[in-house]
Formats: structure tokens, C-alpha cells, sequence
């Protein structure tokens, strides 16, 4: 059986082929590499297999730091440029082969474990407007890997399909860069910073276009090398993973118990009961996630309290500040005031 090495219990993992051609950016951006990867606590000599896992609070410090020490704004783009998609492994043919750009996500986030356990993705589609959203832990929100992570998915449907697709617009919830040159010069549409989401968006329709190299057998097979494939999940991966869901959901007002468990697959009472196991319950979940949400939007200036109640889950901006009230003894609004004092 292949394995790929878990980064260690509980602690979530990355590829070791994030890492590709670290050594020849950082010495390109001035960076010396080997204290760089000292620093990080990062074993060079794992970086020799693609498949090693590695913790991925050590790669996405490595990113930060990397970027802010070299002055490059655009270090997480400048990453995926150097990556072939061959690097994806046996996942880049179950992409390849698939009938169309809707089968060859839907594979992506089904596939999603075996290139990271800090990742999830989510396809929503109203019949006009498809938008992918990739949804970050918050110990991994950092700019540098957020857009590493999002220019890897497009670069990968972009030549999957030949060039045939293209999103109509990037989404980055980060603030615009001093010089966007590089974001202009990898993503060959729309740019939108300051946004709700990181991700894309495209017409509907443009996700059905037929792909000339699909071939139901190969993807087949490749889908079934991919089940050998251990991917060392941690044992808390379903908190975490609900807590992803939740992120994912909350701005939709969908982060509901039914909600979140259709987005895992499960059954929500099965969810709940496993969560109780592990001394969890859904409405803890829900409410630190709000938390941490909010929290987060109202020390930026970049969202209205309406903007953040909707992020929040409310719909109603009277019930977002009550809870607010409840939960930090003042209403969003002082909450703001303060942080900025």
C-alpha cells in the first residue's frame, strides 16, 4: 500500500511537494534556504519525496516569512508558477480524464484530504453564476498560502481543459497589492480584492463544455490508485473538519446541523453524536466559529456591521447585534470603536 506520512498525531498535514523548487525561489528572492528550512523546523531532506507530509502550521509560517524577509508580496504565486501539474500526483490524471470543468471540481473536492488537510472547498451553483470557494482554517489563513493554494486549483483546471476555461473573476478577501502586476500576469481574468470569499466565479453554463481528453476508464483507475493512498488524516480531523464546513456555510446562513452535515456526507445525527464523543457539541462549534469570524471583520475597517452580520450568519442586523451583546457585552459597533482605539 502507498503511504503518505502523517505529519504527526492530530497535527494537520501538507504534501512535501508544496515545497518544490522552495530552494531556487528563495535564493532567486536572496533568501538563505537552509536556515529558512532550520528556522521552520522543517527537515530539507523529506522535501526529496513529494509524497512526505509535513505540518502545515511549519510550511505556512515558511510562506509568511519567506515573503515578508524578501520583500514579495506575490512569494505564494511565485511558488505555483514553478509547480508542474505533475506534482499533483495520481490526482492529476482522475482530473484530466473527467468529462467536463463541473466533474473535474466536483473530483477536486472529493479528492481534497490527499493535498491537504487544511483546505476545503466548496461548489456552489445557482443556475447563473458558479462560484468555488476555498475555505481556510484560521491558523492557516495566511495570505501567502491562501493564494499559493488558489493559483495551484486554477493553473490546474486552466490546462486540464487546454485553455478551453477560464473564471470569469478571481476573488481575494485580502487587501489589493502596492504592484498587482503578478496577480495580472497568472490569472488571465477579473480580479476582485476586498472580497467575501476566496476563490472564483464563472458562468454556470461554462462548467459543461465537453473535454476532448476525457476517458471515464483512466480516471477510473486513477481514482482507485488514489484509495490506496492513505492520507494521514489526524484523529481530530472531524472537529476540524466541521469547523471548516461552518466557515464554508455561515456566510449563506446554511451553517445549519443539516446543513453542515450534508456538506460532510453524514447523517446530522450521526454528526452530532460523534461530536458529543469527542466532548463537542454542533452549537459550540457554531457559535466559536462566529466568534472568531466576527472578531476578525470588526478589527478591519474593510466590512460595514451590515457586511459582517451577513458574514456572520444573520440576516437580520437587530439579531446579529444581540448576540454580539450577549457574547462580548457590547454592541458590534463599540466592539469596533474599541479595537481601533
Amino acid at each position: 500500500m502507498f503511504t503518505l506520512p502523517p505529519a504527526g498525531q492530530g497535527v494537520p498535514g501538507v504534501r512535501a511537494v508544496s515545497l518544490t523548487n522552495y530552494a531556487e525561489v528563495g535564493r532567486f528572492l536572496g533568501l538563505d534556504v537552509d536556515a529558512m528550512l532550520r528556522e521552520a523546523e522543517i527537515d530539507r531532506a523529506l522535501l526529496a519525496d513529494p509524497d512526505n507530509r509535513l505540518p502545515a502550521h511549519a510550511v505556512v509560517a515558511l510562506f509568511a516569512r519567506s515573503a515578508a524577509l524578501s520583500g514579495c508580496q506575490g512569494f505564494g504565486l511565485l511558488m505555483a508558477e514553478c509547480r508542474t501539474l505533475a506534482s499533483l500526483g495520481p490526482a492529476s490524471l482522475a482530473l484530466k480524464y473527467q468529462a467536463d470543468m463541473r466533474a473535474m471540481i466536483d473530483t477536486s473536492i472529493r479528492l481534497q484530504r490527499h493535498f491537504s488537510d487544511v483546505v476545503n472547498m466548496r461548489l456552489d451553483d445557482d443556475g447563473d453564476t458558479a462560484t468555488l470557494r476555498w475555505h481556510f482554517a484560521p491558523a492557516f489563513a495566511d495570505r501567502q498560502w491562501i493564494e499559493y493554494s488558489i493559483a495551484i486549483g486554477y493553473r490546474a483546471f486552466n490546462e486540464f481543459a487546454e485553455g478551453r476555461w477560464q473564471p470569469e473573476t478571481m476573488h481575494f478577501t485580502c487587501v489589493a497589492p502596492d504592484d498587482d502586476s503578478a496577480y495580472r500576469r497568472f490569472f488571465q481574468c477579473d480580479l476582485t480584492f476586498d472580497a467575501d470569499f476566496n476563490g472564483l466565479s464563472c458562468p454556470s453554463s461554462s462548467l459543461d463544455g465537453g473535454n476532448p481528453a476525457a476517458n471515464a476508464t483512466l480516471a477510473g483507475h486513477a481514482e482507485r490508485l488514489l484509495g490506496l493512498v492513505r492520507t494521514g488524516e489526524p484523529r481530530e480531523a472531524l472537529v476540524d473538519r466541521v469547523r471548516h464546513a461552518i466557515y464554508l456555510l455561515i456566510h449563506s446562513g446554511k451553517a445549519s446541523l443539516d446543513g453542515v452535515a450534508d456538506n460532510l456526507g453524514r447523517h446530522p445525527r450521526a454528526l452530532q453524536r460523534q461530536l458529543e464523543k469527542d466532548g463537542w457539541s454542533f452549537a459550540a462549534l457554531l457559535n466559536e466559529t462566529r466568534r472568531e469570524l466576527v472578531l476578525r471583520y470588526l478589527a478591519t475597517p474593510h466590512h460595514s456591521l451590515a457586511t459582517i452580520a451577513r458574514l456572520a450568519g444573520y440576516s437580520d442586523q437587530s439579531a446579529f447585534t444581540r448576540w454580539c451583546s450577549a457574547e462580548f457585552g457590547e454592541t458590534p459597533a463599540s466592539r469596533r470603536t474599541r479595537a481601533a482605539a
